[in-house]
Order: C-alpha cells, then structure tokens, then sequence
C-alpha cells in the first residue's frame, strides 16, 4: 500500500512510532522511502554553523554526501535564510556555481521553535533531477515538529 493510500495521521502516527522506538536514521529512512531522492539529512543549525546529525542514502554510500559536504553546507544556510530552499538543478544556481559538488536536486526545510531561529535542516537530495511531490512536502511540514522535539 502506498504511504498516500494510508490516512495522514496514521502515517504521523508511524513515522513518530518509528522516530520514539528506534531513533532518526530510521525515521529518515522512512522520510527518504517516500520518496525518489537519493539522500534525507538532518543537520544542526546554531551560530551560522552546520553540523551534519544523521545521513540516509539509499545506496549506502558515505563519499556521495562527503563530496557534497560545502555544497550542503551552502544549501543549509540558504534553507535556513528562507525557511524553505528549493533547487531544480544546483549546477546552473549563480549562487552554488562555486561549489562545483554533484547535487542536482535539493529540498530542504528549516526547524526551529515557533518564531525562534533555526536550530535544524531537514533535506532530500541527489545527483539526479528529482521533484518533491506536494503531499510529501506536506507530510514533511507536519514531521517537523516531531522532529524538533527529538533534538531536545
């Protein structure tokens, strides 16, 4: 069954069982599954820092993120200037030119306290074109939260 064919809560509901029970690589896999990109992260966010928390690729790979580590960097710093950041393709973007890094598609998402700053980043992705689907990028929206609470 398709996670769209299961209720949204229900699919709240298991992806939190899943974070409670056995932690974020597993819920990043879960976030990752449901989707067509290579790569879900979860970085911290503090003083204009980034520090990568836990990585899913869904090859196992570690050297794809390792070679894109100062692109991400870049990515996560403009994700958390505008809350949300969106590249279709990363090798054409006047801002990311300088990184020369082979992500393609990216989406990331800033977490943070209602009105306070960003303290995480929450991302999907890969060397290939990929697009997020707007029921993803909602299910992502209501994860975060639950997300947030697993930082503390």
């Amino acid at each position: 069954m398709a996670p769209t064919e299961i209720p949204f809560e229900d699919q709240l509901l298991a992806f939190n069982a899943r974070l409670t029970q056995w932690g974020l690589p597993p819920a990043l896999e879960l976030l990752n599954d449901r989707t067509q990109f290579r790569c879900t992260a979860l970085h911290a966010f503090a003083n204009r820092t980034v520090r990568q928390l836990c990585v899913f690729d869904r090859f196992r790979e570690d050297r794809a993120y390792v070679r894109s580590a100062f692109l991400l960097e870049a990515l996560c710093r403009l994700t958390a200037e505008n809350g949300e950041f969106v590249c279709d393709d990363c090798r054409i973007d006047h801002r990311l030119l300088t990184f020369g890094a082979p992500i393609v598609s990216y989406f990331g998402m800033a977490l943070g306290p209602q009105g306070g700053p960003t303290v995480a980043i929450l991302c999907h992705f890969d060397v290939e074109h990929r697009a997020l689907k707007p029921c993803e990028l909602a299910f992502l929206r209501a994860v975060a939260p639950l997300l947030l609470e697993h930082l503390d």
